[in-house]
């Protein structure tokens, strides 16, 4: 924002002196020079405010899907304490790759497949290509479901989750840790997540 004011304050300076100088009592518009020289400074600051504002719009992009996740982990919890059966959080892929979306899906044959057969509670599509989502189950079984029990516990010791800035760097991706009680909860930073590093990083 400050160079746009610096350019808009650059471009009534010009017209004020031009006024002086010629000794106009009336208004009058910029000659074609001025408005070159306006433009060409114009473009010059709103490229270096342009890789900011990308980071900003990135940034964003990572706290809402990291927002989805820690909703559909909160949805699955507390769906399986009102069903009183099994919920769980299940990758697209099915494996430790989140990247291409999850649904919250309830046990409802009793199975403990969590596959079509059970009813599909909600659905999270398939991630920017430049985004990713890795997990893993720092207890037993796959990384690619997050199942809880009838008491919103997790099935499994824990999880942890990496929301994957589209550099990779650890400082600007999020993590996401699930703990064997069930709650949820986001951090910035990446270090230390058990889950598989972001691209890059």
């Amino acid at each position: 924002m400050r160079y746009f004011v610096f350019a808009e304050g650059l471009m009534a300076f010009l017209y004020r002196r031009d006024r002086s100088l010629r000794g106009l009592k009336a208004e009058r518009g910029f000659t074609l020079l001025e408005l070159f020289i306006s433009m060409a400074i114009l473009a010059i600051l709103v490229g270096l405010a342009l890789p900011s504002f990308r980071s900003t719009i990135r940034n964003t992009n990572v706290s809402n899907y990291t927002n989805d996740l820690v909703t559909s982990l909160a949805t699955a919890r507390s769906e399986a304490v009102r069903r009183g059966r099994p919920v769980a959080v299940v990758s697209a892929s099915n494996t430790a790759d989140w990247s291409t979306g999850w649904q919250v899906i309830a046990d409802t044959t009793g199975e403990g497949n969590f596959d079509a057969a059970d009813e599909l509670i909600s659905t999270t599509e398939a991630l920017d290509t430049q985004y990713k989502v890795f997990a893993n189950n720092t207890g037993a079984g796959g990384s690619g479901r997050v199942v809880f029990n009838i008491n919103g516990a997790l099935a499994s010791s824990g999880f942890d989750m990496n929301v994957c800035f589209p550099t990779g760097e650890a400082a600007k991706s999020r993590r996401v840790r699930v703990r064997a009680s069930g709650s949820a909860s986001s951090h910035k930073n990446t270090t230390g997540s058990s889950a598989l590093a972001c691209p890059g990083s």
